[in-house]
Protein backbone atom coordinates (compact mmCIF):
# COMPACT_ATOMS: atom_id res chain seq x y z
CA UNK A 1 0.00 0.00 0.00
CA UNK A 2 0.81 3.73 -0.31
CA UNK A 3 0.37 4.84 3.61
CA UNK A 4 -2.76 6.42 2.23
CA UNK A 5 -5.89 5.38 4.19
CA UNK A 6 -8.10 5.67 0.81
CA UNK A 7 -11.67 4.63 3.06
CA UNK A 8 -10.38 7.52 5.77
CA UNK A 9 -9.98 10.41 3.05
CA UNK A 10 -13.18 9.46 1.18
CA UNK A 11 -15.05 9.38 4.33
CA UNK A 12 -13.81 12.96 5.10
CA UNK A 13 -14.89 14.00 1.78
CA UNK A 14 -18.72 12.47 2.53
CA UNK A 15 -17.80 9.74 -0.51
CA UNK A 16 -18.49 6.39 0.22
CA UNK A 17 -15.30 3.70 -1.60
CA UNK A 18 -15.94 2.42 -4.85
CA UNK A 19 -15.43 -1.40 -4.69
CA UNK A 20 -14.30 -3.05 -7.83
CA UNK A 21 -16.17 -5.49 -8.99
CA UNK A 22 -15.45 -9.38 -7.46
CA UNK A 23 -15.14 -10.88 -10.42
CA UNK A 24 -12.52 -8.75 -12.26
CA UNK A 25 -9.09 -9.62 -11.20
CA UNK A 26 -5.44 -7.74 -11.67
CA UNK A 27 -4.75 -8.99 -15.37
CA UNK A 28 -7.83 -7.70 -16.73
CA UNK A 29 -10.03 -11.07 -16.88
CA UNK A 30 -13.45 -11.15 -16.22
CA UNK A 31 -14.13 -14.04 -14.67
CA UNK A 32 -18.25 -13.63 -14.44
CA UNK A 33 -17.45 -14.43 -18.75
CA UNK A 34 -18.10 -18.13 -19.42
CA UNK A 35 -15.02 -17.92 -21.13
CA UNK A 36 -12.70 -15.55 -18.56
CA UNK A 37 -12.25 -12.87 -21.48
CA UNK A 38 -11.52 -9.49 -21.42
CA UNK A 39 -13.92 -6.89 -21.12
CA UNK A 40 -13.52 -4.01 -23.43
CA UNK A 41 -11.79 -0.20 -22.12
CA UNK A 42 -15.37 1.00 -21.91
CA UNK A 43 -16.71 -1.74 -20.12
CA UNK A 44 -13.96 -1.65 -17.66
CA UNK A 45 -14.04 2.01 -17.24
CA UNK A 46 -18.00 2.02 -16.70
CA UNK A 47 -18.40 -1.02 -14.69
CA UNK A 48 -15.42 -3.55 -13.68
CA UNK A 49 -13.52 -0.50 -11.83
CA UNK A 50 -16.33 1.24 -9.60
CA UNK A 51 -19.17 0.31 -7.44
CA UNK A 52 -21.79 0.24 -10.40
CA UNK A 53 -20.71 -3.64 -11.41
CA UNK A 54 -23.81 -4.55 -10.66
CA UNK A 55 -25.40 -3.03 -13.78
CA UNK A 56 -22.40 -4.77 -16.21
CA UNK A 57 -24.12 -6.79 -18.85
CA UNK A 58 -21.62 -9.90 -18.01
CA UNK A 59 -21.79 -9.57 -14.26
CA UNK A 60 -25.73 -9.57 -14.79
CA UNK A 61 -25.31 -12.62 -16.96
CA UNK A 62 -23.83 -14.65 -14.97
CA UNK A 63 -26.40 -13.78 -12.13
CA UNK A 64 -28.89 -14.92 -14.56
CA UNK A 65 -27.08 -18.48 -15.23
CA UNK A 66 -27.39 -18.94 -11.48
CA UNK A 67 -23.78 -20.23 -11.26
Amino acid sequence: MNGIDTYALSRRLNKKPELPCPYFDLSDVCNASLSSTSPSTHIQKSFCNSDDFDDCPIFLAKVLRGR
